[in-house]
């Protein structure tokens, strides 16, 4: 039998047959391992020598216009030649992993896209997200976490973390800043004021419904007459009505929400008008 004795930077390699085994200077054989995966190949603990992916976008906490985005990133590199490698994304709310993607094919020019489905993403949230490369079963190292918002609700409840008036009309003023703009300027200011103010009303009434307040809309002094800015709240078997702006009327100043409770005739009797069943399931899940 033919052999042949190679020393390559310090590595003892005997080819017989076609058949390489090699040795370290110890004379311990050395196991070739597969080219893109390796013992420690990482300082997070995984094993594939790669890169992790950069998020591209979104990012930087930016508003997106739908609740179905595409997430893109750069691909992970090899740090040895350049193997193909899939990708894994993860979409997370808070502590919780909302989505996670199959494997992602590549893309071309170095950059890969995921969508998230639909059904998952919720109005005013903030999310996050990060990507990892994937070679058969091997992964590794996370990407950094990059940030986006959802797109502000166009009506309807808001989401919100409290359930006490106060926090309602927080999470309400919060989500639609806009309508809180002084409108002293151009035409019919204080009619797009009022406009505002009930648009306001409505969105305190349906979130607090769904954070389990029986709120409802107020007859202005038991007329047919819708009030703007008084609501009626029935608790404990009675109804209070509560005054939820001060001074709406005044269009020169933003609009200043508040949360005041009436217990009865001392701020007019308040005249329950049901409220139209709202739908909470973009809410409340």
């Amino acid at each position: 039998m033919a052999l042949r004795k190679l020393v390559v930077w310090g590595v003892a390699c005997v080819v017989a047959l076609g058949a390489v085994a090699c040795v370290d200077g110890a004379g311990n054989t050395l196991t070739p391992t597969p080219p893109e995966v390796g013992p420690t190949a990482n300082p997070d603990g995984t094993l594939l020598k790669a890169s992790a992916p950069s998020p591209l976008a979104p990012s930087g906490n930016v508003r997106i216009s739908n609740l179905i985005p595409q997430l893109s990133i750069a691909n992970a590199t090899g740090t040895y030649g350049e193997p193909s490698f899939s990708h894994e994304f993860e979409v997370w709310e808070g502590q919780n992993v909302v989505a996670r993607s199959a494997n992602v094919t590549p893309g071309a020019n170095g950059q890969s896209v995921w969508s998230v489905p639909g059904s998952i993403l919720r109005r005013n949230r903030t999310y996050l997200w990060r990507a990892r490369a994937l070679f058969e079963d091997t992964t590794g190292s996370w990407s950094n976490m990059a940030t986006f918002r959802t797109p502000l609700p166009v009506d309807g409840p808001v989401p919100c973390a409290g359930s006490s008036g106060q926090a309602i009309i927080a999470c309400v003023a919060a989500a639609f800043p806009s309508r809180l703009e002084p409108t002293a300027r151009g035409d019919f200011s204080l009619e797009r004021r009022e406009a505002n103010m009930n648009f306001i009303r409505d969105r305190v009434i349906e979130t607090g419904r769904c954070k389990g307040l029986d709120l409802a809309r107020n007859f202005k002094r038991g007329t047919a007459v819708i009030s703007h800015d008084f609501i009626v709240w029935r608790t404990g078997g009675r109804d209070r009505g509560v005054d939820i702006a001060r001074g709406f009327d005044d269009v020169d100043r933003p609009l200043r929400l508040a949360w005041q409770v009436f217990g009865g005739p001392d701020y007019g009797f308040p005249f329950y008008a049901r409220y139209p069943t709202v739908d909470c399931s973009e809410v409340n899940n």
